[in-house]
């Protein structure tokens, strides 16, 4: 049995703005039959309740019946993640960090006071890149993963859980247009199509007919399906402005160097249509436009 996964996540696919790739993440992860211990929420694209709103609409279409966690941006609640870490602390868990780290370092700290135990077996986030030379490296300032809260992602790092890097130039040729999008069947199919338009007119208007990249879902493609994933033992460097340089500095990471774009779309698409009963290849309904 796979450990269990926490996923936290800055959801904003059914928000009216920002990038909806950790929908399609969590899609995946959801529908693959890998236990998840909890579906926590944080502040990024999204704020942290219309995180929790969209993580609740997208868990109801995936048939997830587990626990929601706030995220700490929630203030005073029960559920808040760095309350609840009895849900995974006595038991091997995998973090899925699709959004900035806020709420993996409160909880990882929260764990620590309390003298829980240990039980992360890997962090695997996304953010980074791979290709980069120099001081300021493409797409800065838009390391939003590590810059929205960067005491939290230095904590992470500075500690001696494995961490997985899934870069964002690696990520980005991870893409899709609408002839992808209309593969996916049923409710959830149309739930991600429908919340993705908006992101796909943008992506046409700033990249061309190329389709958004969905940095996250090579996250998920990682954890479900490493055989189609490329990655190399290396190390991180990481710089005041949270760059990380990899190759350089002592701490130790797994860095995610490509994948298999047709298979890995094409498991994406088995598990999405599975919950709806369609095959992988019938076409759906055009994209609204």
């Amino acid at each position: 049995m796979p450990a269990p996964l926490l996923i936290d996540t800055d959801n904003a696919l059914g928000s009216a703005a920002r990038d909806v790739d950790d929908g399609f993440a969590i899609a995946s992860l959801l529908c693959s039959g890998v236990p998840v211990a909890a579906l926590s929420s944080v502040a990024g694209n999204a704020s942290e309740a219309a995180a929790d709103r969209n993580n609740r609409a997208l868990g109801a279409l995936c048939g997830y019946a587990g626990p929601y966690l706030r995220g700490v941006a929630a203030g005073a609640v029960n559920d808040r993640i760095d309350r609840r870490v009895d849900l995974w602390s006595g038991a091997p868990v995998r973090v899925v960090a699709l959004g900035p780290l806020t709420n993996v370092a409160a909880a990882l700290r929260e764990a620590e006071r309390r003298g829980l135990p240990a039980s992360v077996t890997e962090i695997v986030l996304v953010g980074g890149n791979a290709s980069s030379r120099g001081r300021f490296p493409p797409w800065w300032p838009h390391e939003l993963n590590l810059t929205q809260d960067r005491a939290a992602a230095r904590a992470v790092f500075a500690g001696d859980l494995p961490i997985t890097v899934v870069p964002l130039d690696v990520a980005r040729r991870l893409r899709l247009g609408e002839e992808r999008l209309a593969e996916l069947a049923g409710a959830l199919g149309d739930h991600l199509r429908r919340h993705a338009a908006r992101w796909l007119r943008r992506s046409r208007w700033i990249h061309g007919p190329g389709g958004f990249p969905a940095f996250d879902l090579l996250a998920a493609a990682w954890v479900l399906d490493p055989d189609l994933v490329d990655t190399a033992e290396t190390t991180a460097w990481v710089h005041p402005n949270l760059w990380l340089e990899f190759g350089r500095g002592g701490r130790p990471v797994r860095l995610v160097r490509g994948f298999d774009d047709a298979a890995l779309w094409r498991r994406f698409v088995s598990r999405v249509n599975r919950v709806s009963g369609r095959p992988a290849g019938a076409a759906a309904a055009a994209l609204p436009r």
